[in-house]
C-alpha cells in the first residue's frame, strides 16, 4: 500500500538496489569486491615484510593487503652467501623452473579469488624476484582465474603482459637504470622501442625516470622510483573500487576514536575532511539519480498532439 501511494520512493528504492547488484567498476556507489596481494624479491625475511605492507595499505586507502612471502636463503642482513643463493634461484626460475614458492602463490592467488568471489578483484603486486615467479605462477592459472586478476609488477625479473596472459590488466614498471633490466630482455628491447603495449591500449611496459640517480637504490620498491608509481596505483585504485559510502562510514567509526589520542588535531583533520568528501559525493550521485529518475517520469507523462 504504502508504495502504491509513493512511487517515487519505490523507484529510488529498486534503482539503489540495483546499484547494489553491480559489480562492475562503473558503480562508483557500489563497487565490486577487491583484495590486495603482494609478494615480494629477494632477500626479504620474514620481519622484512611489514614495512612494505604498510605502505601499500596506507597508499591503497587503507585495505588490508595480504602478502605472500618469497622465503630467503639468507639467515640475517648480512648473509652474503644466502644473497647469492636467492640470485642464483631467481634465475632458474627465469629459466621456467618450478619450485614450492611458485606452489604456494598459486595456491595465495586462488585463495584471494574465493574471497572477493567471482564478481570480484584480486590486485596482485609483485616486485623483482616476486615477479617472475608471479609469471610461473600465471601458466598455473585458469584463463577465468586470470580475468579476475590485476598485475602490478615493479622492477619485476620477468615482464607480465595479457598479449602472453589473459589477465584484467598488466602494468610493468622499470626504472631506466634499475640493474634488473640486464637480465629482462623483454623490458630491454621495449626500451628501445619506446613503448610496449599488450592486449588493449593500455601501454603495459613503463619506464621511469630515476628519482636517486643510483641504480641500486632505484629498484627497491619502497624507494623513491617506484615509490611514485607505486602512490599513483594506490590513488587510481581508490578512485576505482572504493566506495564513498565505505569512506563515510569509515570516518564516522574512526573519528571518534580520535579525541583519546595524542595526535588528535592532524588526525581529526584527515578523517573529518574525507568525511565530507564522502558525503558530497553520495549526495551528488543522488541528485544525479533523482534527476534521471524524475527526468524518465517526466518524459513518459508528457502530452504529445496528434498531427492529423
Amino acid at each position: 500500500m504504502w508504495a502504491k501511494n509513493n512511487p517515487s520512493w519505490l523507484c529510488l528504492l529498486i534503482g539503489f538496489s540495483f546499484l547494489a547488484s553491480q559489480t562492475t567498476e562503473g558503480s562508483k556507489l557500489f563497487p565490486r569486491r577487491t583484495k590486495l596481494t603482494w609478494v615480494n624479491g629477494i632477500a626479504h625475511l620474514p620481519e622484512h615484510m611489514g614495512d612494505p605492507t604498510f605502505v601499500i595499505s596506507t597508499a591503497f586507502g587503507n585495505v588490508d593487503v595480504d602478502y605472500c612471502h618469497n622465503p630467503s636463503s639468507m639467515t640475517s642482513e648480512s648473509d652474503y652467501m644466502g644473497f647469492v643463493k636467492d640470485g642464483i634461484q631467481a634465475s632458474t626460475h627465469q629459466m621456467g623452473r618450478i619450485t614450492p614458492e611458485v606452489d604456494t602463490l598459486v595456491e595465495h592467488l586462488r585463495d584471494a579469488l574465493a574471497k572477493v568471489g567471482k564478481s570480484g578483484r584480486v590486485i596482485h603486486i609483485a616486485h623483482s624476484q616476486g615477479s617472475v615467479i608471479t609469471w610461473l605462477a600465471a601458466k598455473r592459472l585458469t584463463v577465468e582465474e586470470c580475468r579476475r586478476i590485476e598485475i602490478i609488477s615493479f622492477g619485476g625479473a620477468a615482464t607480465i603482459c595479457t598479449s602472453e596472459f589473459p589477465f584484467s590488466r598488466c602494468i610493468n614498471y622499470y626504472g631506466v637504470n634499475d640493474p634488473i633490466l640486464n637480465v629482462v630482455p623483454s623490458a630491454v628491447k621495449a626500451l628501445k622501442s619506446g613503448f610496449s603495449f599488450g592486449g588493449g591500449l593500455e601501454q603495459e611496459i613503463i619506464f621511469l625516470a630515476s628519482r636517486t640517480g643510483d641504480p641500486m637504490t632505484d629498484h627497491g620498491l619502497l624507494n623513491p622510483t617506484y615509490l611514485e608509481a607505486l602512490l599513483w596505483e594506490g590513488q587510481r585504485y581508490q578512485s576505482l573500487y572504493l566506495s564513498p559510502l565505505g569512506k563515510m562510514v569509515d570516518g564516522a567509526f574512526v573519528a571518534p576514536l580520535a579525541s583519546s589520542m595524542a595526535w588528535f588535531p592532524n588526525f581529526a583533520y584527515h578523517v573529518t575532511r574525507r568525511l565530507f568528501v564522502a558525503i558530497l559525493r553520495i549526495l551528488m550521485l543522488l541528485r544525479d539519480f533523482i534527476r534521471n529518475v524524475f527526468s524518465h517520469r517526466g518524459e513518459k507523462d508528457r502530452y504529445e498532439p496528434i498531427t492529423l
